[in-house]
């Protein structure tokens, strides 16, 4: 996954996202269980980031995910968090 945001020069603020977790579904709907694709942290002094999913978890092979969302733990200091871009590319 691919995480971006606003130049600082013009971003509002310490708003990127800090501590971020990713989580995918078999289901488009995003209803089934959830896997835990991993905790990361974007560096709001690098601007575009990539983040590595691992392809098994816990032993098991992680299956063809249908959707994925976000999970934003925390920020760099601001009240509100802004993201971007969040891009999402399998193989």
């Amino acid at each position: 996954v691919m995480i971006d945001h606003a130049p600082r020069s013009i971003a509002a603020g310490n708003s990127a996202l800090k501590m971020f977790r990713v989580i995918g579904y078999e289901d488009i709907g995003a209803f089934g269980e959830p896997w835990e694709l991993g905790s990361f942290e974007y560096d709001s002094k690098l601007g575009l980031q990539t983040f590595e999913i691992p392809t098994s978890l816990g032993g098991a092979d992680v299956p063809k995910l249908k959707a994925v969302s976000l999970a934003v733990d925390s920020n760099w200091g601001a009240e509100y968090s802004c993201l971007y871009r969040f891009r999402v590319h399998g193989g």
